[in-house]
């Protein structure tokens, strides 16, 4: 048994040995201003305030019939690819992989009887805690991987009011080539599912 054991814990070492991933030699912090920060994620989640009504339901208020159609009337052009992905099939709904329709050929929003709520910046009781510069730099061998993230994280406080008590997130952003702040991810809280009785 101590056999076994021994045979065990030397292949979880040898494991977390094997990680080849190269690390940052170096990751500077550096406070970044909040009013600055909460300008920014106004700009990123506005498409999304303006989509959610006051029986918190993040919907679009028009017929929508397809994707395309969803990205050119609502702007999410401060959001990488991946994160409008993300958004976009959490508020719509998908039957076996695909987009589902109603009788008039529209997108349908919401699951099953669920409502999607996506908290923003916009709301009552939502505030920026914390933002800063984080600089992540690697030896020369890897300094391709080098960057640099604006990390903003916002929180919910005693004065939220509807469905999102608890709501916290990180949103990661990195410069584009012309120099402005794109969401290339999010941590935490992303959307929030309630039942709407009928």
């Amino acid at each position: 048994m101590r056999k076994v054991l021994f045979i065990i814990i030397f292949l979880i070492f040898l494991l977390i040995g094997c990680d080849k991933s190269p690390k940052p030699i170096e990751t500077i912090q550096t406070d970044f201003d909040l009013q600055q920060a909460e300008e920014i994620l106004k700009k990123v989640w506005k498409s999304i305030y303006e989509m959610t009504n006051t029986k918190f339901e993040t919907k679009p208020n028009v017929k929508i019939s397809s994707k395309e159609e969803f990205f050119k009337i609502y702007d999410f052009t401060n959001m990488n690819e991946g994160v409008k992905k993300d958004i976009y099939e959490s508020i719509v709904r998908f039957d076996h992989g695909k987009e589902a329709k109603d009788a008039n050929g529209n997108l349908v929003f919401g699951k099953n009887g669920f409502q999607r709520y996506i908290p923003t910046i916009y709301d009552k009781g939502v505030s920026v805690t914390k933002a800063y510069i984080k600089e992540s730099i690697y030896n020369d061998e890897y300094s391709y991987k080098n960057k640099v993230e604006l990390i903003v994280l916002e929180n919910s406080n005693e004065k939220i009011v509807g469905y999102a008590e608890g709501f916290n997130r990180k949103n990661i952003f990195m410069r584009d080539d012309e120099g402005k702040w794109i969401l290339t991810g999010i941590e935490g809280t992303i959307y929030i599912g309630w039942k709407k009785e009928n």
